[in-house]
């Protein structure tokens, strides 16, 4: 009766391993094609899964941090799910995301219990954004870009590891100050002061930080201004004609 047991239990655990070899096959074979807006090219993307929306689903019950921590989830959900090697821009993912959801999901989406179609948006034409952009103000010339994914996630992970520093009252009060200087780093490629330029892929993210809380202001505003103009950009193909956005949240991957 025990051997008769084991084996019953042995075939059970053999018939769900094959049975989850049999899904992640039919997860593979289910694919997207996506224009990737930087390269111009189309890629093969796999659709979301139920792993991806459980990590989602996490992070928004972990206050700042778990915002910062949404957007490196969906860094690693487009770049695990693509097929190719691909260099993303931060300016790809909203439409990747959506276009991912669209099929893997569908197109209706729900904001405040009225249905919307997500096939009405706005195309996004990335030619509106400036992916590279140079500012000078009182001999101090920033070169900026449109960071990758990669830049996004690493330094999502080091200023998560800064507001680990900080007590609850700390975090309240520095929280917006903290962000908007890590953002601004991100989009930095290099400084030049006269002959000296300094790449910011070649230093620590920590002297990244000082250099830019040394900035003047008027160039500190003007680099917020860029930042701002490819995200309004964004936006705008995120918007329905009655106002409403698509908010690429942690709720984003909710069936409607």
């Amino acid at each position: 009766m025990q051997n008769s047991n084991k084996r019953i239990i042995n075939s059970v655990k053999a018939d769900v391993k094959n049975f989850l070899a049999d899904l992640k096959q039919v997860g593979e074979a289910n694919t997207i094609s996506i224009k990737v807006p930087s390269t111009k090219k189309k890629a093969t993307f796999k659709q979301f899964n139920v792993t991806q929306q459980k990590k989602l689903l996490r992070s928004a019950f972990d206050g700042v941090e778990g915002t910062i921590e949404t957007g490196s989830i969906f860094n690693s959900m487009i770049k695990d799910n693509c097929e190719e090697d691909i260099e993303f821009l931060l300016c790809d993912r909203a439409y990747l995301l959506l276009e991912l959801r669209k099929g893997s999901i569908g197109d209706k989406f729900s904001i405040e219990e009225k249905q919307y179609d997500l096939s009405t948006l706005k195309p996004y034409d990335i030619k509106e954004i400036e992916l590279t952009k140079k500012i000078e103000v009182n001999g101090i010339e920033v070169s900026l870009r449109v960071p990758t994914l990669d830049t996004d996630t690493k330094l999502n992970t080091k200023l998560i590891a800064e507001f680990g520093k900080l007590t609850d009252s700390q975090k309240q009060v520095q929280s917006i100050e903290l962000v908007l200087i890590y953002e601004i780093v991100k989009y930095i490629d290099s400084i030049k002061i006269g002959d000296v330029v300094i790449n910011f892929d070649d230093i620590s993210v920590y002297e990244r930080v000082s250099i830019v809380n040394e900035l003047p202001l008027a160039l500190n505003n003007s680099i917020i201004d860029y930042i701002s103009g490819t995200k309004s950009i964004e936006e705008e193909s995120l918007t329905f004609d009655d106002g409403k956005v698509v908010e690429i949240d942690a709720g984003f991957l909710a069936a409607d």
